[in-house]
């Protein structure tokens, strides 16, 4: 089996993206481990060599795309831009890697009902290291000048409802936008209240 860009992966890799495949198609309650085997091209043995059960197999696979979503949004170079640059990018990284991977993203935004509780306080921690990296830009944003100052949590809460309202009507009803353009605009409209 090879990924996206033809390189060919290992049986681990393999599974996760055959998971993502069958999650997706099927949900996690629908899913079969007999499915994933297949798809992944391996028996069903060999799968539970790599994964004991169902719902590692699902934990595994959300922080694997989780780490890949993270990435897509956060360049080493954001930290080096102003707030607005900064915003725009998050955005577009956000849409960029929902339209590139909407697989992965209705893995990572939609199914989450259905995770154990190690999992739900793994992305718990994740959203607040998300928060925490919003309210260092905000500071910053603030102490140039840039932005007047606001309540970090409300920008925070704001960005949040853009992408994740957006999100969901670009995975569900495959709306076509630029993700370049679209974070223009939404950019625009977030800085047009906080503008100093």
């Amino acid at each position: 089996m090879k990924d996206i860009i033809g390189k060919t992966v290992n049986k681990r890799e393999r599974i996760l993206m055959a998971a993502v495949e069958v999650f997706t198609r099927r949900g996690y309650n629908n899913a079969r481990m007999e499915e994933i085997a297949e798809t992944a091209g391996i028996g069903k043995g060999t799968l539970y060599e790599y994964f004991d059960s169902k719902m590692q197999l699902f934990n595994e696979m959300i922080i694997k795309s989780w780490e890949e979503y993270s990435n897509s949004l956060t360049a080493d170079s954001i930290h080096e831009l102003n707030f607005e640059e900064s915003i725009r990018e998050i955005i577009k990284g956000h849409f960029t890697f929902s339209k590139e991977k909407k697989k992965l993203a209705r893995v990572l935004f939609w199914d989450t009902e259905i995770m154990d509780e190690e999992l739900k306080e793994w992305m718990r921690r994740r959203r607040k290291e998300q928060e925490k990296l919003i309210d260092q830009m905000v500071s910053r944003a603030v102490d140039a000048g840039e932005i007047k100052p606001v309540d970090k949590m409300l920008v925070y809460i704001i960005l949040g409802g853009l992408v994740g309202s957006i999100w969901a009507i670009n995975i569900m009803n495959n709306w076509e936008i630029d993700p370049q353009e679209l974070a223009d605009q939404l950019t625009e409209a977030v800085m047009d209240g906080i503008r100093k």
